[in-house]
């Protein structure tokens, strides 16, 4: 295997990834300044997730009175400070009315009964024999159509969770499934909000992100589903409990009229992001098709769905089960990744345009070399790391990207080899660390300690791997083509 790297004796390409590396700031930034800020920036930031679940958009928020202080001690003015945060967070606004479509297309899908039917076949279809590995495809099928992990977990997890009991599989295991399946969905759904801001503050598009992780997930995904079969086959005992499977098909049943028109929104929209057309204009087609099958096909009175987009879909069916899977979605609900993503951006325009993270990443830059398998690795690496004290991935993604970005470029790598590692080994990550948000909102839901789902979640350690082995040989690993 060989590690692709800019040779030396391209002295074109080299001066010109120095001089992109060396850019010109109006004030010059010791190394340990940038640190001070830095560290005072994240630490504040961390500090208020780690210690009171502070939401992550008011962290941020609250960090301008810790970053706008200390930058404008280099001799910038408070106007330069805000254009520079309005500069980089143009760059949100793509992704963030996605996010707003995503919230009132979720609500619409429900309401047509679109996400109702996903998990129905999925729980009328398990078998008892493969049931880890119908646990993964419906937790996967369910996250892809949300583009939620953590909703997939809170509602169709929680199913999955007492049919394997009633099964007798051991609940670590079960567990195990299902987190790989919702993370897997989570990852691979252009709706997702990790997936959006990951290929976002790495500066691609969302489809192109999407299309370049079925390298490192498809073949991580089928060992995942294959070591399923083989713990399931061996796991099995007991009389197979249909009870709450059938009782929430049985409230499904009652409140929606399925046919094969419930297809028809998820359909159009796959159609269109296939062949590429822009994600907002796909989702908005997707979003009227539902309004039309909600309205025309299960009699959802116009007024009510309108409603529904806005603040989220709300039924009240007598079965617990039913109603945290139902109610959800709504432009509201989105609210929270939206300030999240346009804060951060803010605040790493300022740290970015007055050099300050520039600085710190130059030593960085030096050390990897032009080493692809060194910057990707080093990538994964720090999305472990900052996954670790922000207990959470979107801070990950961000703090990550922030740094990282300029070493891709620098070094030709395109952006979407950027995003893929963040998502790898960052969104995957995230559960894998006990102390993380996502691994005790995961061990809340599921009624699983982190350390004992943790061995289970194979796609989560098999996928970084395959992605650092891609780095090591070049497969996949694209290119920016000069100019």
């Amino acid at each position: 295997m060989v590690d692709r790297t800019i040779k030396s004796s391209e002295p074109e390409e080299q001066e010109e990834r120095d001089q992109l590396l060396s850019k010109n700031f109006k004030y010059p930034v010791s190394i340990g300044y940038a640190a001070l800020v830095t560290g005072c920036v994240f630490g504040f930031v961390a500090f208020g997730l780690i210690f009171f679940e502070a939401p992550l958009e008011l962290m941020f928020l609250l960090s301008w009175i810790v970053v706008v202080p200390l930058l404008m001690r280099l001799g910038y003015k408070y106007g330069e400070l805000q254009d520079m945060a309005w500069d980089m967070a143009v760059a949100s606004f793509e992704p963030n009315v996605v996010l707003i479509v995503i919230g009132a297309m979720i609500a619409v899908w429900i309401a047509s009964g679109t996400i109702p039917m996903i998990i129905y076949l999925g729980l009328k279809f398990i078998s008892p024999k493969i049931f880890l590995l119908s646990a993964l495809i419906l937790a996967s099928f369910t996250s892809l159509a949300t583009g939620t992990s953590w909703g997939t977990l809170g509602t169709v997890g929680l199913a999955l969770i007492g049919i394997g009991n009633a099964m007798g599989i051991p609940s670590p295991m079960t567990a195990g499934a299902i987190i790989c399946g919702a993370y897997f969905g989570d990852k691979m759904s252009p709706l997702s909000d990790s997936t959006i801001l990951a290929a976002s503050v790495s500066g691609t598009d969302v489809m192109t992100h999407v299309k370049h992780m079925l390298w490192t997930t498809v073949p991580a995904y089928a060992i995942t589903a294959v070591l399923f079969v083989i713990l399931g086959l061996r796991n099995i005992s007991g009389v197979y409990d249909t009870s709450t499977a059938n009782q929430i098909m049985a409230t499904f049943t009652r409140f929606y009229r399925f046919t094969w028109l419930e297809f028809l929104p998820i359909g159009i929209v796959l159609i269109l992001l296939v062949k590429n057309t822009p994600s907002i204009i796909a989702l908005m087609i997707g979003t009227i098709s539902g309004m039309f099958v909600a309205v025309f096909h299960q009699q959802v009175a116009l007024k009510t769905l309108l409603d529904f987009m806005v603040n989220g879909f709300v039924i009240s069916t007598g079965s617990e089960f039913v109603d945290i899977l139902l109610n959800r979605g709504g432009i509201m609900s989105m609210m929270s990744a939206f300030l999240a993503i346009f804060l951060a951006l803010c605040i790493s325009g300022m740290l970015d345009k007055t050099g300050v993270l520039s600085v710190l990443v130059n030593p960085l830059i030096k050390k990897c070399g032009n080493s692809t398998f060194r910057i990707i690795a080093c990538t994964a690496v720090l999305t472990y790391v900052t996954n670790a004290i922000g207990s959470s991935m979107l801070f990950a993604s961000i703090v990550t990207a922030t740094l990282m970005k300029d070493i891709f470029v620098a070094n030709r790598i395109a952006p979407e080899n950027l995003s893929r590692t963040l998502e790898d080994a960052g969104t995957f990550g995230a559960v894998l660390i006990p102390w993380n948000s996502n691994a005790i909102y995961a061990s809340q839901m599921l009624g699983v300690s982190p350390f004992a789902f943790i061995p289970y979640c194979f796609l989560n350690y098999i996928t970084p791997v395959i992605d650092l082995i891609y780095a090591k040989t070049g497969f996949t690993v694209k290119k920016i083509e000069r100019k």
